[in-house]
């Protein structure tokens, strides 16, 4: 429980910073997107809490449908144009030390989230490596739809339909390098971070 109060405490100071630099107002709602992170990480939290077996599909289900907005906070950095002379300009130099950080947060409520998980999957080494490598390119497609197609997390619900259609244009050969890249950026992540040291 310490853990998920620090957690909430960072979500809280890297919102306060955002707002102090006044990034919300002339850049990408980072607060918004840091939000969306930290509920994947809440759900995931839950299954924790809550282990009634008609309960847990729930959140698994809502876990998923957050998670890819973990990962998505990397695309944040295409609105970093200031980045060139960060380590000379003052202002830049406090931009970047709020951007870094809110993108930092995003990635690691996806990789905790998915490591609570795999503690009730039980998964021997290579069917994590397999889930891992399934979550991750689900999870880049709907990360490309989300930057690209500027579909959100709502819009499954809203327009469930134009989602379907989105994701399976995501096929198409001119938006493979976006999905494989991010595909090996999750995986990369998540296998790193793995838990799992068990011999196949």
């Amino acid at each position: 429980m310490r853990k998920v109060i620090t957690v909430h405490l960072f979500f809280l100071a890297l919102s306060f910073l955002v707002y102090m630099e006044g990034i919300a107002k002339t850049g990408p709602d980072l607060i918004w997107n840091m939000m969306l992170a930290l509920i994947a990480y809440d759900f995931a939290v839950l299954t924790r809490y809550f282990k009634q077996a008609w309960l847990f599909p729930i959140l698994f289900i809502l876990w998923l449908v957050f998670y890819p907005n973990t990962f998505y906070m990397i695309t944040d950095i295409v609105h970093m144009h200031w980045v060139g002379d960060t380590l000379w300009n003052r202002a830049s130099l406090h931009l970047f030390m709020v951007f870094v950080p809110s993108i930092l947060f995003g990635i690691y409520c996806g990789i905790e989230s998915w490591l609570i998980l795999l503690e009730r999957f039980k998964f021997s080494w290579c069917t994590e490596l397999l889930a891992t490598l399934v979550l991750s390119v689900i999870s880049s497609m709907a990360i490309y739809i989300g930057r690209y197609d500027r579909l959100n997390t709502w819009d499954l619900v809203s327009n469930p339909g134009q989602v379907v259609q989105k994701l399976l244009e995501t096929f198409q050969r001119e938006r493979l390098l976006f999905i494989l890249g991010f595909t090996f950026i999750q995986f990369m992540s998540l296998v790193f971070l793995s838990q799992n040291n068990k011999k196949s």
